[in-house]
């Protein structure tokens, strides 16, 4: 843990560790939402954005995935050393559904956390495409 003065870079390792020991379960569910989204695609990837996030976002949703990112996100925060600010909440800035898959973001005084559970990866070209990845990749970062 920080006391809020160190770098809230120095303390990923920590944030990380709470988001795989306590919210294993729900990094689990993102994953089957995003399995079932793919799973109506025609092929193994999509070129139209609104094939992904819309029917990933209501996937969330009818999970209860959606309502529980928000409490991940504090919990990150909290073993990270920083006190949330507020209470945050399933929808922007703190919880936003993208083409990636989820990204959360808490800002701690005058640093920023960001925790992407991706899902997806978007294949730059014309057409771009949006393939679903093996699994759920958690990547945290600092600002």
């Amino acid at each position: 843990m920080t006391d809020g003065t160190t770098p809230l870079s120095a303390a990923l390792h920590d944030a990380e560790r709470v988001l795989e020991d306590e919210h294993d379960r729900l990094i689990t569910v993102v994953g089957q939402c995003a399995d079932a989204v793919a799973a109506e695609w025609d092929g193994d990837s999509v070129t139209d954005r609104d094939s992904v996030v819309p029917p990933f976002a209501r996937a969330l949703d009818g999970s209860g995935a959606l309502s529980r990112l928000p409490r991940a996100l504090a919990d990150a925060v909290t073993a990270a050393g920083r006190p949330m600010p507020a209470p945050p909440v399933a929808a922007p800035p703190y919880v936003a559904v993208t083409g990636e898959g989820v990204v959360l973001r808490a800002t701690v005084g005058d640093e920023r956390l960001v925790i992407r559970l991706r899902t997806f990866d978007v294949v730059p070209g014309d057409p771009t495409r949006y393939v679903r990845r093996d699994g759920v990749s958690v990547e945290l970062e600092a600002h």
